[in-house]
Order: C-alpha cells, then sequence, then structure tokens
C-alpha cells in the first residue's frame, strides 16, 4: 500500500484529498503546517508528497527545496498542486526539483494516476516458473 503526504495549509483540501486517497486504499497522512513538513516527511517516510505552492508562511516550492537537501528524503516522487496555469506553475514545479505538476481541484482519477506513474505500481511484474 503506498504512504501519500499531502502539504496544505487549507484544512478542507486537506481533508478532501486524504478521503481520495483512502478511498483508493491508500495510507494518508496530512501536514497542514508547511514550516513543519520535513518533520513530518521523516516520521511518514512517504512514497509520494503532494504540495500546494501557495500557502501562508513558506512556499510550495522551497518545502520541496528542504525535500531535495536532505539524503533522507531527496528520491521521493513529489509533485506540486495549484490552482494556477499548469503551463506556467508546471515549468515552476520542475524547474524547483518536483517531478510533476497536478492542477487543483484534484480529482480522484488524477489522484490515482499520479500515485500509480510515481510510485512504481505500475512496474510490477509478474513471474512464473515453468
Amino acid at each position: 500500500m503506498s504512504k501519500i503526504l499531502f502539504i496544505d495549509d487549507d484544512m478542507l483540501t486537506l481533508k478532501l484529498m486524504k478521503k481520495e486517497a483512502e478511498i483508493l486504499g491508500y495510507q494518508s497522512f496530512t501536514c497542514p503546517d508547511p514550516l513543519n513538513a520535513m518533520q513530518q516527511v521523516f516520521n511518514t517516510n512517504p512514497d509520494l508528497i503532494l504540495i500546494d505552492i501557495n500557502m501562508q508562511d513558506i512556499s510550495g516550492f522551497e518545502v520541496v527545496n528542504q525535500i531535495r537537501s536532505h539524503v533522507h528524503s531527496a528520491t521521493i516522487p513529489v509533485l506540486i498542486l495549484s490552482a494556477g496555469d499548469p503551463s506556467i506553475e508546471g515549468k515552476k514545479a520542475l524547474e524547483a526539483g518536483a517531478n510533476g505538476f497536478l492542477s487543483k481541484p484534484l480529482s480522484i482519477a488524477g489522484l490515482e494516476s499520479a500515485v500509480k506513474m510515481y510510485t512504481k505500481q505500475e512496474q510490477l511484474v509478474y513471474c512464473s516458473a515453468f
């Protein structure tokens, strides 16, 4: 079961994303305080992190930089979430070190696709002995 960490200072958005993840069968964690994001990353050891760009105390891009600067978390896939223009915000997300960009509001199908793509769930191969 994949573990997903959602970082967003909007509690309503966090509740919705957590519910969607749990409906899909994923273990989900939320972090409403981006200043404590790294502690949450270390505590939960997620398979995927989704971060909102626009937060009160620190931007999602700064959180991505923090994640990438630690050996423990540098390789965890990170996706930026924003209601902004995907062509602009998506480019900024990649430049900041994120693996990709998802538009808000995040649909359940969009979340499922992202988890499968970035957590290697689709790369499992069945092998049998003859």
